[in-house]
Parts: structure tokens; C-alpha cells; sequence
């Protein structure tokens, strides 16, 4: 095998004393080995109508793009051209979509590859790629979403997106539409264009077309929809973005790594090879972003976040309302300290020192509210709008409150009447038997 290295370079060592060494052996307390930067395919940006959008692109941080491996792009470019005009048919259908019914290119398993006689680790590294040319299965077209405009489909993006999965990656071929009518407001000229998997677009389409694109999307990177689906439920059941991060790490470098050992078992087994004096190129490493390596990624704990945050903010609406329209029979309230001591900080004080939740029968959050103080004027508002949206929606008021404070009696009757009804108070010292004045005894008044 020959190694793939430079004679010439220099010893990397496993101490800290040069400038980005870890402390101990190449492990840190923040995750598994160095956090990856979110890439940068150089997918250029849309020259669109909105000056608000274009004020948002360019305060972000430039960074240097970082170049495709050739190997990459000869595959990019093959299955761009096997889509191309020339081969589609009568109703503009690329072979993808007329013939194979999919939206993937096929694959060949990597047993197949190992069986030829020259193979080498890019043809193992074999990736998935997705064509997303919704125009084509649009018989009306794809309207703008600025001025309602039947798009033109433009040209090809010129390089792919990445994107995450459970254990590898996989890249979307995309396409760039232009709006004839729409005119930039710099150039004024018709250059106005949206690439297919823009949001507004995804927006425009039927919502069974929607539904097939796999994946959403940051600035420059994505992971898959299904992988997105089990982000959430770990969320919820309690592991974090970090720990979240560290697993899909640890996958993609199993399935890389099966795929170093089947290419070295398979070497093995060319025992003849030596006799010809044949030689193979060393398995690149899993981080190995070089012409010959594998540009593998996996997104970091921030970005992940980020996904989420941005899919409640586009959510928020249905959330709220599904919150509201859940029933309240048997309530749970406390205050919770600990998010409280992860917020901003104003001037070094913080803003928040709790949050309130309600929680029903079923332990759903039925209201949820950071508070200053704990005083009842801070969330007597959130429980009054609980109690509006049980009439509105047809459920019956509460009729038994959990609290860890009797002093909430008085105010949790005032903002839900129903915890008085059919509730006999209890007097105090009722335990005790009635005193009675013996007959003896005079009384003076």
C-alpha cells in the first residue's frame, strides 16, 4: 500500500504545547475531538428582489470557501448532465423522474465496487445524490413568490449541497428559476432568480411535492428531515445538542470505517497482487478535507440548536395552538430555576429568576412563562388566559391544582372559580370536640 504522506512534512504531535494541542492525548472536555466549522460548498447566493434579505447575507462572515475534491465533481457533473435538456423528454422530465420514478440516483453496493479490478477509496466513498427540479413536475408552472410570475428555470446550481444523515452524507442537485417580471434594485434588470430549494419556493409547491424534499437546510450545510425527526424526540426525552452531535458523529465514522476495513480485507485477498507488483492507495483519514480524502462532515451542537430554534420560530403559531386547545382537569404548578440561570444577562443582572409551568393530567405543559418574581401578579395573566381558552375550546375548568405553596390558594380559586365548587372547607381545630360550659359554672355578663 502506498501511504498516503508527505516526507517533508511536519511531526504532528499528541502534546499541547504547540498552538492548537489539546491538554490530554487529543481529548477535550467539550465533545468527541475537534468540532467541525460548517462548511462552505460556494453555492452562490440568489440575486433576489428583497434588499431586507440582502442586508441579512452580508453581515454574515465571510468565510473561505473551501474547494470540492475532484472526484466529487466529476460525479456532480455527470448526473448534471445526464438531467440536462437534451435527455429529457416530451414533458421536460429528466430519465431520473420519467424512467426511475425517484428522486435519487441509484447506487451501486460497494461489494461490487471491490470486485473490479483496480478499486481505490473514492470509488467507496460513493455518494448519494438527490435531483430536485420541482419546475418539471409542475405541469402549471412554479409562480414567483414576489410577484406570482410563472418561473423560468434558469440553469443548474453550480455545485451540490451537503447534507447529514444518520451515518453519512448525501448532496441535492438544485436548479436556479428566474422571474422575468421582478427587477433588482440595484441593477434594475431582470436578474431576480431563487434557487429550488429556497424556502418561498418550498412554499409555493403542492404540499405532496414539498413533502419529498429531504432535508433542512442552514446557510451553507442540512441534515436529512428523518434525522431532523429524531433530533426532536431526543430532545424530548432529554439528551442535548452536544451529546445529540457527539452520537451522529460517532455513526458516520463507523460506517466510515467499515468501509476502510472491507476495502483492506479485500487487499488481503489479492495474495497474486504482490507477484505483479501491484499498489493501492492508502484509505484516507475521516477528516481528511484534500484533494483524495472523503470532505465528510458532521454538523456541530450549535447548529443543531440553531435548526431547532428556527424550526419553533416557524412553528410557533401551531404550537400555541395546540397548546390552548389542550384540557386542564388536574393541574401541576411550580417554579423552576434552573433554565432561568442560562438566559442573557442585562448589565449583569438577570431578567428572569424563574419559569412558571402548568402542567395538565396528562404532564403537557399547558402554560409556560418566565417570571421576574415569584409574586401572582407576575403570571396572573398566563393563568387567566388558560382559563379563557378551556371556555373557548369547550373543556371543563380545573378541578384540583397541585402547588407546593398554600399560600396560592386564595389566588389560584381567584383566577379559576371552579376549584371552589363542591368543595366544603375544613374549619380549623375541627378535629377537636366542642367545647361545652358545665351547668355549675355561672356566667357574668
Amino acid at each position: 500500500i502506498i501511504p498516503d504522506e508527505d516526507p517533508q512534512q511536519d511531526i504532528e504531535t499528541a502534546g499541547g504545547d504547540d498552538e492548537g494541542g489539546d491538554d490530554e492525548a487529543g481529548i477535550n472536555g467539550d465533545g468527541l475531538g475537534e468540532e467541525d466549522e460548517v462548511p462552505d460548498e460556494g453555492d452562490e447566493a440568489d440575486d433576489e428582489e428583497d434588499s431586507q434579505q440582502e442586508g441579512n447575507s452580508s453581515s454574515r462572515t465571510k468565510s473561505t470557501r473551501r474547494p470540492l475534491p475532484k472526484w466529487l465533481l466529476e460525479l456532480f457533473n455527470a448526473r448534471v448532465a445526464e438531467s440536462s435538456t437534451p435527455y429529457r423528454n416530451a414533458d421536460g422530465l429528466p430519465p431520473l423522474y420519467a424512467n426511475h420514478k425517484t428522486f435519487w440516483f441509484p447506487q451501486s453496493s460497494t461489494f461490487f465496487f471491490l470486485k473490479q479490478t483496480s478499486t481505490t477509496p473514492q470509488q467507496l466513498f460513493n455518494p448519494r445524490f438527490f435531483l430536485w427540479d420541482p419546475d418539471a413536475l409542475c405541469p402549471r408552472g412554479i409562480p414567483c413568490p414576489n410577484c406570482r410570475t410563472v418561473l423560468q428555470r434558469h440553469q443548474a446550481i453550480s455545485l451540490p449541497r451537503q447534507c447529514v444523515d444518520f451515518n453519512e452524507t448525501f448532496w441535492i442537485i438544485g436548479y436556479r428559476y428566474r422571474c422575468r417580471s421582478c427587477t433588482h434594485p440595484k441593477s434594475k434588470k431582470a436578474t431576480v432568480t431563487f434557487r429550488s430549494w429556497d424556502p418561498r419556493i418550498l412554499a409555493v409547491l403542492p404540499p405532496s411535492l414539498s413533502a419529498e424534499f429531504p432535508a433542512r437546510l442552514s446557510h451553507r450545510s442540512g441534515i436529512s428531515t428523518g434525522l431532523f425527526s429524531f433530533m426532536r424526540s431526543c430532545f424530548n426525552y432529554g439528551l442535548g445538542s452536544k451529546q445529540f452531535s457527539d452520537t451522529i458523529r460517532m455513526q458516520h465514522i463507523l460506517h466510515y470505517d467499515t468501509l476502510e476495513l472491507q476495502y483492506l480485507e479485500q487487499l488481503a485477498i489479492r495474495t497474486l497482487d504482490d507477484w505483479f507488483r501491484l499498489k493501492y492507495e492508502a484509505f484516507p483519514r475521516f477528516d481528511d478535507i484534500g484533494p483524495l480524502g472523503p470532505h465528510l462532515y458532521t454538523p456541530s451542537a450549535t447548529l443543531l440548536r440553531d435548526l431547532y430554534d428556527d424550526f419553533v420560530d416557524e412553528h410557533r403559531t401551531e404550537i400555541n395552538q395546540h397548546t390552548a386547545m389542550l384540557t386542564a382537569n388536574i393541574c401541576a404548578i411550580d417554579h423552576s430555576h434552573k433554565i432561568a440561570k442560562q438566559t442573557m444577562r442585562v448589565e449583569g443582572e438577570q431578567p428572569f429568576t424563574a419559569i412558571l409551568s402548568l402542567t395538565n393530567e396528562k404532564n403537557e405543559i399547558r402554560a409556560c412563562n418566565f417570571v421576574a418574581t415569584k409574586s401572582h401578579s407576575q403570571y396572573e395573566l398566563a393563568l387567566r388566559n388558560v382559563h379563557d381558552s378551556l371556555d373557548l375550546f369547550g373543556h371543563p375548568q380545573p378541578s384540583l391544582v397541585y402547588t407546593d405553596n398554600m399560600s396560592d390558594k386564595k389566588f389560584l380559586e381567584d383566577c379559576f372559580p371552579s376549584l371552589r365548587q363542591g368543595v366544603t372547607p375544613i374549619e380549623k381545630h375541627g378535629h377537636l370536640e366542642e367545647f361545652v360550659i358545665p351547668s355549675e359554672v355561672p356566667i357574668l355578663v
